[in-house]
Parts: structure tokens; C-alpha cells; sequence
């Protein structure tokens, strides 16, 4: 399966900010060789963010910025027990008391002719609904297995503005893809992830 990837260059701390979760979007091959750039790797817990970079990106917020917006989102009372953030992207490890969950965004500007045609639910997924918002949004929502083997699954909503901006957030019920599940599913409702992605916020 094709796909475009959150991106990982340096963590904001910690060196269990590492390689291993790849909380991935099935795209198809233009998507994926417009996005792809260099790869990383690191250790083998915590956030992770190794697979292909998404290049060209023009994103406006920093990564201590995307942190700063994505925990503020975060419903209160959970625990962050890793993070990590660059230009464009934020990662946390949260527990709300019932088991650790990576969760995830990305955000991205001009990328309209990319992802032309690639907003619906083509795809292997347990779940995928696309429609599009009276402002000409378009929102995917979907739930898909762990690309990475195991029993995790991702859920995640996928947003793409009518001036290109896009803004994808996801999460895992575990602390990595591939990893041991560690709650039944990812704490957050598509809802709540689609209030998360949807945040002006993250216009800068």
C-alpha cells in the first residue's frame, strides 16, 4: 500500500524520541513521489516520526509551536511521557489513565495538486468516510490496522483547505505502530481529532 508519512528531523527532547511509529496514510504513488524525501531512523520507543520526509512543506509554525498548540488541545488531566516537534509536526505520548497513545499532526501548505484526487477513501481501511465542509474542506476520516504489524490500530482525520493548506492528525493505540497495544482503542473519537485538525490554530 502507498503512502505518505509524518516526517522526523531532530527531537525537542529526550532520547526516547525515537524511530518506529509510522502513522501512515494510504495515498497513491503521485502523492507519494511528490512528499517523499530523505529517511531517519532512530531507537525503538517513544514518538517516532521515521519514514519518508514530507518535503516543501511551507509550514509557518515551529515545532516547539505545533507542541504548544497540540497539548492545548489535548483533552485535560492526561499524562505526556514523550514529545516531539519540528517545523510542521508534533508528537506526543499521552495517557488518560487508561493506557499510553501516540498522537500525532502534521501541517502543511500548498499541497492542493498533491493530494488532487487523493482526499477519498481509496484504500485499505477498516473505516473511511470523505466528505467536504461548506467552506470547500475537504475532511477524511478514517481507521485503518497497523501498517507495522501487530494488533495496533490508527485512526485519523485528514484535512485539506481550499488554499492548499492541510492538516492531518492521527493516533495509535499504543505508544508506537507496530508496538504492544496498550489500551482496547486510541483514547480520542474521530470528533474530537477532526475539532483538533480543523483548529485555525494552525494557520499560524
Amino acid at each position: 500500500m502507498n503512502r505518505n508519512t509524518f516526517a522526523r528531523r531532530r527531537p525537542v527532547r529526550g532520547t526516547a524520541v525515537a524511530a518506529g511509529l509510522v502513522l501512515a496514510l494510504g495515498l497513491g504513488s503521485a502523492a507519494q513521489a511528490s512528499a517523499a524525501g530523505p529517511r531517519t531512523a532512530g531507537g525503538e520507543t517513544g514518538v517516532s516520526a521515521s519514514a519518508a520526509a514530507l518535503s516543501d512543506s511551507g509550514a509557518s509554525l515551529s515545532g516547539r509551536q505545533m507542541l504548544r498548540v497540540l497539548k492545548s488541545l489535548l483533552p485535560k488531566g492526561g499524562k505526556i511521557s514523550d514529545e516531539q516537534g519540528q517545523e510542521g509536526y508534533a508528537a506526543v505520548v499521552w495517557d488518560d489513565g487508561r493506557g499510553k497513545s501516540m498522537i500525532g499532526v502534521n501541517s502543511q501548505s500548498d499541497m492542493g495538486d498533491v493530494l488532487d484526487g487523493l482526499m477519498g477513501c481509496e484504500g485499505e481501511y477498516i473505516e473511511c468516510k470523505a466528505s467536504t465542509l461548506a467552506d470547500g474542506t475537504k475532511v477524511k476520516r478514517a481507521k485503518r490496522a497497523s501498517e507495522k504489524g501487530g494488533s495496533a490500530v490508527v485512526w485519523l482525520v485528514d484535512t485539506l483547505h481550499p488554499d492548499g493548506r492541510r492538516v492531518l492528525v492521527q493516533e495509535v493505540n499504543s505508544y508506537i505502530e507496530g508496538g504492544p497495544v496498550t489500551r482496547p482503542q486510541p483514547p480520542l473519537t474521530l470528533d474530537r481529532l477532526q475539532t483538533i485538525a480543523l483548529d485555525s490554530r494552525w494557520a499560524g
